[in-house]
């Protein structure tokens, strides 16, 4: 059945690993450890890996085990100090069966990697096959069901579609999922024959083609023994007693404990058969309907088996078995053909599932350089291609890192390779067509201490590992095992003991592969000559034959699992590296955060801190520096953990002055203040709080660079002598308020000059209540002092005086008093605060007296409305006519761009365009460097300009948000190139481009449309920037309304609101009247200013 829509991921009480040893069960606890860390698994969740009690328990053995460990565990979470069963009442418990070893992935079939990744996540990490096993059980199958046990074999890609569950609305027993399967595939596998009412009448494993016929589905199919199974509560506490009960009791660790013999039980073919429709007890107990039953060593071990049957007939043998086959599902078990492993790879069966959250790609966190050539449908997981490797089609490469002249041949399957120049003698690497050569690291205890070793086995893709040599199928390296024993003059007594006979002797127990040798390390080359790339010359033969060896078989006992697990994580975070290089240095849109979230978890943070600090001393572009130190601060933030407070705050500790101070003499400075800011860092890494303090102090230098990369728009400033007016005479600047159509946010650097597209705004300048509400005047006097005042709506204003050039120096704190005049003064180069003269001798050596500056604003603080750019825009304008200075629009603009960067707010460059031009204009850039901002101003005809006047209207919302607040979460959304973001950004240059033509038009409604598209986008960029009453005040308006949106970064201050009718102002006051909470709001009128800034000089 399809998932009904919002379903809900299965809440597992537990999720058990079953493995063979103590080792490799530490290796799989701290696998799932780290994906429960990194949110793929709830926190709640109770993980277990656990050993089989004795080797070959078989699954039935193993399942009875890891149910009485996690029923301890529960019972003892629960207060009880014996196990009790009625802790499974309530519990979903997941047992999960590693299997054996697999002789194509060194970690198992379970943990095979697959050539996917999340498409969006917040740790970047490796797909396997378990993980999704898991996802397809947790997200599919298991929802709905009630509590009870799963067990799932790891041996087999099981490919379930999308939307696909199972109805749960009738009670089971026991469920076993099962899908269609052709005769032909079924011959080696079990079969389920279900009867009209969908119970189980019977199981099969390789069963003969009249059984096969007899568990045939309508359309031919047979359903598949898949390995998942549900057992309900009932079956779970009669499985959970068997810990209890002689002999049963010997496949758990009690039993053995108690000194019993184990015994092997398989948990189809002993457990479930009982509950099949046409199972008699004779023929159950006797073992007759049991294949492959396990070699009887006496007569007490047949008894003992027996009445292990006679046992489960008993207690079993009243639950029914029901299946749920799903019809569009696939099951590949993963055998031991090389062959099939190698097309599993190639074109993954598990693509099937069409789930939205994978992304399946030919080459998965990997990184090949541009003078390798990798050939058509090749495949690379996690793996390192470099130099002149050349890897033929159709082969598959994972977790290996080739460098070198290697030479790969097509249809390869190469895994766990390390090769360098240095392994190579000045020779090539030549794997021949068809072949698989893989690395392990083993663990020998033998010669007491624990030796570890890294050794390589080599064979062809088609042989059969376990095939008799004397079987026609048999052979080595893709050629009979005559072929091959003649070619190298190896002899049957150099592979297996001569008391071996024929049919026992194979690859897995060849001793082929060389592991040490007396003299020196054995190599590539003591295994390559193996595959044949011509005749084996008697050297070659005699290292081999010099050398010890192990089995394939043996290979695999001795794998040291944490060794391998460490080797791929450390491949990873090598390709990650590369990876970060390639994407800051190449200015690329891909986003690092999951890559430095997985790094914190998995302790490799400072490989990735190292890298980053490269990256920064060795680039020549102010931009990457900027982002390089922007995603530093994001790997101290991912090492916060979310643990240290918020990312935003203050940035100037004076224990990061001389590092900053090094970054403010530009690119000179960098290697010096990187390695400086480095070297601080290591003082702030011991406490969430003071990593994300680090980070903003890295966030704070990135803000330098940004300076840097604006600061090249004053190539565009171009202002010439002019006359200075007369002392006493005020130059007097009105400027509108500024509206953002659309299109805001892309002005904002950095995005404006990095984002592919550059940046667009669509503008209209407005008087507000019919008046110009911003302004600036100034006038020289005949003191040598500089006279601030500021007022604005909420008081009196602010005076100062300045005598000395030190009263300046704060001009960039602008939470300052008088920031952004001061700023202003030194921005104009009227004052020099670095020069030798003090303030005194530079205002009457070139002015003969100093200044009095008035700014006035009749907006609130954080009004949207562009007030803070706009007031600078006045007081620019002002300084430079009064100190003799002819300015253009465009030397304006940018001049306000430099002039933000001086007072560290930051801004963009659309306030200052709709505060100076007036009309309807759409301001653009290029996504370059110098930053470049140009202007085109849209003709739209009168009638078109009052219409769109009689229906806008303003709304004060009472609540205010500096900007800065928002800027520096977008900044750092950007930084992280999240794609949502990169996304959003494309969309606002496309729509302001839309609203700047339907103006041009005269198309009121199709504007409308663009301020609610735009308003959507602004809180994609901006999240939390919707307060709650202003949602209720535009769902309100939006039966008549063209279009709403906040101004500005949004947050609060102005909402604009463009009605549908004629004499808004009415229509929005009768609507607000209703709504709760806008007692404090104001409305008032706006109006297009076509006129712009005005400057008057006091006659």
């Amino acid at each position: 059945m399809a998932l009904p829509s919002g379903t809900s991921p299965v809440e597992w009480t537990a999720i058990v690993l079953t493995c063979q040893n103590k080792d490799s069960a530490h290796a799989f606890q701290r696998e799932l450890d780290l994906r429960q860390q990194k949110g793929f698994i709830s926190s709640s969740v109770l993980l277990l890996t656990v050993e089989d009690p004795k080797a070959k328990v078989g699954s039935g053995g193993a399942t009875l085990n890891a149910l009485l460990l996690v029923s301890e565990y529960l019972s003892a979470k629960q207060g009880y100090t014996v196990v009790n069963a009625d802790v499974l009442l309530d519990s979903h418990i997941l047992i999960m069966h590693m299997g054996r070893l697999f002789p194509y992935d060194s970690c198992g079939k379970a943990f095979t990697c697959v050539p996917a990744s999340y498409s969006s996540s917040e740790f970047a990490g490796l797909l396997c096959n378990l993980d999704l096993l898991l996802d397809s059980l947790t997200s599919q199958l298991a929802v709905g069901s009630p509590p009870g046990i799963w067990v799932c074999s790891t041996d087999m890609f099981l490919s379930i579609p999308g939307t696909t569950g199972i109805d749960w609305s009738e009670e089971y027993d026991i469920c076993a999922i099962s899908v269609p399967g052709s005769v032909e595939y079924a011959k080696d596998h079990g079969v389920y024959k279900i009867n009209k009412k969908g119970f189980v009448d019977n199981l099969y494993f390789q069963g003969s083609k009249s059984t096969l016929e007899s568990c045939h589905r309508q359309d031919g199919s047979v359903p598949l023994v898949v390995g998942v199974v549900y057992c309900s509560i009932k079956v779970a506490e009669t499985l959970l007693s068997f810990h209890v009960l002689p002999p049963l009791d010997a496949c758990t660790y009690t039993g053995i404990d108690s000194g019993e013999q184990p015994i092997q039980l398989s948990l189809f073919f002993d457990f479930m058969l009982p509950t099949c429709g046409e199972m008699t007890e004779e023929e159950f107990v006797n073992g007759e309907a049991r294949r492959n039953t396990p070699a009887v060593e006496n007569k007490g071990q047949a008894a003992t088996m027996k009445m292990a049957r006679s046992l489960l007939w008993k207690c079993m043998s009243d639950f029914k078995l029901k299946a749920a086959v799903i019809e569009d599902g696939q099951f590949n078990y993963m055998s031991l053909s090389g062959e099939e492993h190698h097309r599993h790879l190639l074109q993954c069966p598990l693509q099937l599932q069409s789930n939205t959250r994978i992304c399946w790609q030919k080459l998965c966190h990997a990184h090949v350089s541009k003078s390798a050539i990798v050939g058509k449908s090749s495949v690379i997981i996690n793996s390192v291609v470099e130099d002149q490797v050349n890897i033929g089609p159709a082969s598959v490469i994972s977790h290996c890192h080739l460098k070198g002249r290697c030479h790969i041949g097509r249809e390869c399957l190469v895994n766990g390779l390390t090769v360098c120049e240095r392994d190579l003698k000045n020779s090539d690497l030549h794997i021949t067509d068809g072949m698989i050569l893989q690395g392990f690291h083993i663990k020998l205890h033998a010669t007491g201490d624990a030796m570890a070793l890294y050794v390589l086995t080599v064979h062809g893709r088609s042989d059969q590992i376990k095939a008799p040599i004397g079987q026609s199928t048999g052979g080595f390296c893709n050629t009979p095992w005559k072929v091959f024993l003649s070619r190298t003059g190896i002899t049957r007594e150099d592979l297996w003991p001569t008391e071996a006979g024929d049919d026992e002797k194979c690859i897995l127990n060849a001793k082929l592969f060389p592991v040490l040798r007396t003299k020196g390390h054995t190599g590539l080359r003591d295994i390559l000559w193996l595959q044949g790339n011509g005749k084996g010359s008697p050297k070659d033969l005699d290292r081999w034959r010099s050398s010890w060896r192990l089995s394939f078989e043996e290979m695999l006992s001795f794998i040291d699992l944490s060794q391998e697990f460490q080797y791929r994580r450390e491949l990873f975070y090598a390709v990650g590296q590369l990876h970060i290089r390639a994407v800051l240095v190449g200015r690329q849109n891909k986003s690092l955060l999951s890559l430095y979230n997985s790094a914190s978890r998995e302790g490799f943070q400072q490989q990735m801190l190292e890298t980053l600090d490269s990256v920064a001393c060795s680039c020549d572009d102010p931009g990457v520096v900027a982002r390089t130190l922007a995603n530093i601060a994001n790997v101290l933030g991912a090492m916060a953990a979310k643990k240290g407070g918020l990312r935003s705050g203050p940035a100037a500790n004076k224990a990061w002055r001389k590092a900053f101070k090094l970054l403010e003499e530009g690119m000179a400075g960098v290697p010096a203040g990187v390695q400086a800011l480095a070297k601080e860092r290591e003082k702030w890494l011991d406490r969430a709080d003071l990593l994300v303090r680090a980070a903003r102090h890295y966030e704070g230098a990135a803000q330098i660079f940004i300076r840097h990369a604006v600061m090249t728009a004053r190539k565009f400033i171009d202002v010439r002598p002019s006359e200075m007016t007369p002392v006493g005479k005020w130059v007097t600047a009105s400027c509108p308020a500024r509206l953002d159509l659309s299109g805001g946010w892309s002005d904002t650097p950095p995005i404006t000059y990095e984002h592919k597209y550059g940046g667009a705004v669509a503008i209209v300048s407005v008087l507000m209540d019919g008046k110009k509400p911003s302004g600036a005047k100034v006038k020289r006097i005949t003191e040598p002092h500089l006279v601030l005042v500021s007022t604005d709506d909420s008081g009196p204003g602010t005076s100062l005086i300045i005598k000395q050039l030190s009263d300046l120096e704060d001009y960039n704190q602008p939470q300052t008093t008088g920031a952004l005049l001061k700023a202003a003064f030194c921005c104009s180069e009227i004052v020099d605060i670095s020069a030798n003269q003090t303030l005194e001798e530079q205002l009457l050596a070139k002015y003969n007296g100093g200044f009095e500056l008035h700014t006035w604003s009749g907006l609130p603080r954080g009004s949207g409305l562009g007030t803070s750019s706009i007031l600078g825009t006045a007081v620019m304008a002002v300084l430079w006519k009064v100190s003799g200075k002819q300015y253009t629009d465009k030397d304006l603009i940018h001049a306000v761009l430099h002039l933000e960067q001086m007072l560290t707010t930051g801004g963009g460059w659309q306030d200052q365009v709709g505060g100076l031009l007036g009309g309807v204009i759409l301001g653009h850039s290029k996504g370059e460097l110098p930053l470049y901002v140009d202007t085109t101003k849209v003709s739209v005809p009168g009638d078109v300009i009052k219409a769109f006047n009689d229906r806008l209207v303003l709304v004060y919302t009472g609540k205010t948000r500096l900007a800065r607040n928002l800027l520096q979460n977008v900044i750092r959304n950007w930084y992280n190139r999240d794609p949502a973001i990169v996304d959003t950004e494309h969309r606002l240059v496309e729509t302001a481009h839309e609203c700047a033509h339907a103006f041009g038009s005269g198309d009121i409604v199709m504007v409308g449309k663009c301020l609610n598209k735009y308003w959507i986008q602004k809180k994609r960029m901006a999240t939390g920037c919707e307060p709650m009453l202003v949602r209720r005040m535009m769902d309100a308006l939006e039966p008549h309304t063209y279009g709403t949106s906040l101004a500005g970064a949004g947050g609060g201050g102005f909402m604009y609101v463009l009605t549908r009718e004629p004499n808004g102002v009415e229509i929005v006051k009768n609507v607000l009247a209703d709504v709760e909470g806008t007692e404090n709001i104001s409305i008032h009128t706006a109006v297009v200013d076509e006129e712009g800034m005005v400057v008057v000089v006091e006659e």
